[in-house]
């Protein structure tokens, strides 16, 4: 395997003139929101009047697009890289023991160098052990969940976990400690920098706690240039709202969920207009994939990826493409839509331009610098040829350019402008464009195969990955049963009523 030092080319800087003070920069992102859930793209019920207005004042990405899951996504935001660059391919497991590798150079360690504050209030999902925490990969600030949401959420009413310290210092060892005696088992827990804080929290209420914590950063460093990522846990199962939301959307809790976030992000636009740095201050909001398909037994309602396809662990788009929302007053141009084609990997090399940073950095990025399609202007084009979709394991499944995609599920070939549901296979139609989407899908992934970084072996993700494929085994062996003896019972019946 070959590691190269990418030093992030001046070419980033194109069509940005550098201002005399630094922007602040605001990354709002959901968790498992589908791409039809707010007003803005399209929901006929549920209420997102701030989201709405943020784009109404801002730039709207009709093509934009995350990952299949939580982690990838993450990984490739803080990044820039494919995730399979930086070691993470599925999930961080419950169990798991590594995270992001450490070596790489994430956004806040990049902003760093140029003086920048910066903090996670929210969801990481990269790493919940001791070394791949958000302070140990750049983050100067923390509170929230490590891992995301587990279990029911009224875990709140079980008792403290044995083992809490009254100064209230009870380190991420000694969660794992006390873990291993099945206190609580998956409930979560919440945590202040280093610490340990609550185990297990309330989790209807951390919507309105980041949102609070996030007020209270943003009129703290006011006078200082400052990195916020605001990772929201919420539309993630299970569903879970503070009670002041609960009914107030007509779509059931996932409405309410969906509204919550809503005001959210009307409290930090609020916060920056009552600080003076509206005008000084990026924001962006966007979700990690798309909707779940099955989110939650319980309620009957759930996210909405229309017009795409599919839902949330595919590479179908509504697997993963996103919503993406830009509001930067007196900087981006208002009420503009773009179908240019960008991702989250984008982000990384866009506020290195933005931040006049050109960082050397140990993964290869595979994102550039979108400004210039951020300004909407006539006749620029994204300076992304292709998107490219993956699974799981690091196997390319399929890519788009501007206008097809190609998909090896299907082996099928759509129109992206005029078949946005993929519904019509046009390989035949075009065989050119057939073949240039597959020669670039062979070409990354042999990039892919030789120019990524080396994760250290997961002993506890391995471990937890073979339970959960026995289980899942098990769990299809009884269903196998249970059809088969429902179907001699019915043969049986059939015998009787014959006679």
């Amino acid at each position: 395997m070959t590691f190269r030092t990418l030093i992030i080319s001046l070419s980033f800087l194109l069509g940005f003139t550098a201002k005399a003070e630094m922007p602040n920069f605001i990354f709002i992102m959901t968790d498992d929101q589908g791409y039809g859930d707010l007003g803005c793209y399209g929901h006929p019920i549920i209420k997102t009047p701030n989201i709405d207005k943020m784009a109404d004042r801002g730039v709207r990405f009709t093509d934009f697009y995350a990952r299949h899951k939580c982690s990838p996504a993450r990984a490739s935001l803080m990044t820039g890289a494919f995730n399979f660059r930086v070691g993470v391919g599925s999930i961080v497991y419950p169990n798991s023991t590594t995270g992001l590798i450490k070596e790489v150079v994430t956004i806040p360690e990049m902003l760093k160098e140029k003086g920048y504050t910066t903090a996670l209030i929210g969801k990481w999902h990269l790493g919940h052990t001791a070394g791949y925490l958000p302070r140990d990969q750049g983050f100067d600030y923390y509170f929230g969940v490590p891992g995301t949401n587990h279990g029911d959420a009224k875990t709140h009413k079980l008792p403290v976990a044995e083992g809490f310290k009254p100064s209230g210092e009870f380190t991420i060892e000694d969660y794992w400690a006390d873990k291993g005696k099945g206190v609580h088992g998956n409930s979560t827990i919440l945590m202040k920098n280093d610490n340990v804080i609550e185990w297990p929290t309330d989790i209807t209420q951390l919507t309105k706690r980041y949102t609070h914590d996030a007020v209270r950063y943003i009129k703290e460093n006011k006078d200082k240039p400052f990195f916020l990522y605001f990772a929201h846990g919420t539309p993630h199962h299970p569903y879970t709202v503070d009670a002041a939301f609960r009914g107030k959307s007509d779509h059931g809790l996932y409405g309410d969920m969906i509204e919550e976030i809503d005001w959210s992000v009307g409290e930090v636009i609020k916060a920056l207009q009552e600080n003076g740095i509206e005008k000084k201050t990026i924001i962006a909001f966007t979700s990690d994939n798309g909707a779940d398909s099955k989110p939650n037994k319980e309620h009957a309602e759930k996210g909405s990826n229309l017009p795409l396809k599919g839902w949330k662990g595919s590479s179908e788009e509504g697997g993963v493409r996103v919503p993406f929302v830009l509001s930067w007053p007196g900087t981006l141009p208002e009420g503009k839509k773009t179908n240019e084609i960008a991702s989250l990997m984008d982000i990384f090399p866009t506020y290195a331009a933005l931040a006049g940073i050109e960082p050397e950095v140990p993964q290869k990025i595979d994102g550039n610098n979108i400004f210039p399609i951020m300004m909407c202007e006539p006749d620029v084009k994204s300076p992304n040829k292709y998107i490219f979709y993956a699974g799981n394991t690091p196997k390319i499944t399929g890519v788009r350019n501007h206008r097809f995609k190609y998909s090896t599920k299907t082996s099928g070939l759509y129109d992206m402008h005029a078949d946005i549901g993929e519904t019509t296979n046009v390989a035949d139609k075009y065989p050119e464009v057939l073949q240039e989407l597959q020669k670039a899908m062979e070409a990354f992934q042999k990039d892919i195969d030789e120019n990524s970084m080396e994760a250290p072996f997961d002993e506890g993700q391995a471990a937890y990955v073979e339970i959960k494929n026995k289980k899942d085994k098990n769990s299809k062996g009884d269903k196998n049963k249970e059809k088969s003896s429902k179907a001699k019972k019915n043969k049986e019946k059939k015998n009787k009523k014959n006679k």
